[in-house]
């Protein structure tokens, strides 16, 4: 069996000590259904990329997608300076700075243009293997 994207998370989730069931619930899948998923060999789809991505946001994009790289990302924003994480305007000093949120935002959709390229690669090749 080759490994896939499925796997890949398999192997984040046993690396993190993650019970299956508590990240299906995190990411809105049934119970069971990822086990099954990754039992048969299936796919998973982008919305559920997109929510694992945005909570896990420790996961390499490329690692996850492709294989290629560290499962981990090297750079990533410590929890006091991830996104939505409290802004307090009354307290600037503890406020999270702005350019910071901004920044870690535009991450993020970095992210989600890889997976997007990537998925309109696959969905180029399938529809190529159909004609």
């Amino acid at each position: 069996m080759t490994e896939n994207t499925l796997k890949r998370i398999k192997q984040y989730i046993d690396l993190k000590g993650i019970k299956i069931s508590a990240f299906e619930r995190e990411i809105g899948m049934s119970n069971g259904s990822f086990a099954s998923q990754l039992k048969n060999d299936k796919t998973i789809g982008v919305d559920k990329l997109e929510k694992i991505l945005r909570i896990y946001s420790d996961i390499n994009v490329e690692w996850l997608l492709t294989g290629t790289g560290d499962m981990l990302k090297l750079n990533i924003l410590n929890e006091e300076t991830a996104p939505y994480t409290k802004i307090d305007t009354k307290n600037p000093e503890e406020a999270l700075n702005y350019k910071d949120l901004a920044e870690a935002r535009k991450e993020t959709i970095e992210s989600l243009k890889k997976i997007i390229l990537y998925l309109e690669t696959q969905i180029a090749k399938n529809n190529q293997k159909k004609d």
